[in-house]
């Protein structure tokens, strides 16, 4: 099924086109025929990630709705995969406002900007299953998945992506997953609190590829995008030092802490909807993701580079 004209290949818009899902999801778009145009508030150094011949990187603030309007009207674009977001859930109690901002109310602009101006168009929203646990994080992708429902109930194909943990070595240096591949690679003694809060932890490549098969179903679904398996914070900081050759138990120390505000102890999702009706199925374990993190740090360590293309294609065996 394809949502443009058989005269041209598909056009999406992927916002947040820089960070770790939109890095991954427009090569992944890209790989698959698909054009796209990446976009992101401002170059950073990440957009030698997105070179690609079929992927155009543009500017856009998407709290901006006149801009992503004009670029409605400029462009047949067929697709809207709304990655842009505060992704960090501890960041989020620190500017409340800034996320609902743009987890939010930036969405409502957006959908109401489709509907008017592009009503074919579908659009996809990065949702979390988060959504609905308390924090201004939790609380702005629950009212953006209001939003969604809205402009479907108007007509507009929008889905909800529900994603739950998914990391990769392109995650920011402050996400506890390159936290844990950091400290593995050098062979530092990790102690980051209390490691026994559980999540769904997947591969940010493997998410984004059900993105596309969920925004192009016959009809609209909202699904998680997990790999339906909860397992503690500690499962990740034990699979990095092995894969680094080291003995966890020699390295990973717990202790007590503070926790953040009402960070919930257990977070999961079930992929059972998304895998019925697309096949779709997370394919990266832990073991698997630490070690492709774990040999990203080593390298990093031994360059200097903090971003470079080839980190996307190295595996386990590297």
């Amino acid at each position: 099924m394809t949502t443009a004209s058989s005269q041209r290949r598909p056009l999406a818009l992927v916002t947040g086109a820089t960070g770790q899902d939109g890095i991954y999801l427009s090569l992944h778009l890209a790989a698959t025929g698909t054009e796209v145009l990446a976009s992101r508030r401002t170059a950073t150094a990440r957009d030698l990630y997105l070179a690609h011949p079929r992927i155009t990187v543009v500017d856009l603030d998407v709290t901006d709705t006149a801009a992503f309007a004009a670029l409605l009207r400029a462009r047949q674009i067929d697709e809207v995969y709304q990655l842009a977001a505060v992704s960090s859930v501890a960041r989020s109690w620190d500017d409340p406002r800034a996320t609902v901002a743009v987890n939010a109310d930036a969405v409502e602009g957006m959908l109401a900007a489709v509907r008017h101006i592009r009503p074919q168009a579908r659009f996809f929203q990065a949702s979390s299953v988060q959504a609905g646990t308390t924090s201004p994080y939790a609380a702005s992708k629950l009212a953006a998945e209001g939003w969604v429902a809205d402009a479907r109930a108007r007509g507009l194909f929008a889905v909800s992506g529900r994603l739950a943990n998914h990391e990769s070595p392109l995650r920011p240096a402050h996400f506890v997953s390159r936290r844990i591949a950091r400290a593995a690679a050098c062979g530092d003694v990790l102690d980051i609190g209390d490691l026994s809060s559980e999540r769904d932890w997947g591969h940010a490549r493997d998410h984004v590829a059900a993105m596309p098969q969920l925004l192009r179903l016959a009809e609209p679904l909202d699904a998680d995008i997990c790999t339906g398996v909860r397992q503690p914070l500690r499962a990740l900081a034990e699979a990095a030092y092995r894969a680094a050759g080291r003995e966890p138990g020699a390295y990973v120390v717990e202790t007590a802490t503070v926790a953040r505000p009402a960070d919930p102890a257990a977070v999961g999702g079930s992929a059972e909807a998304i895998t019925r009706a697309t096949g779709w199925q997370a394919r990266t374990s832990v073991a698997d993701l630490m070690a492709e993190m774990v040999a990203v740090e080593a390298r990093r360590l031994a360059t200097g580079a903090e971003d470079d293309p080839g980190y996307l294609g190295m595996r386990v065996s590297e």
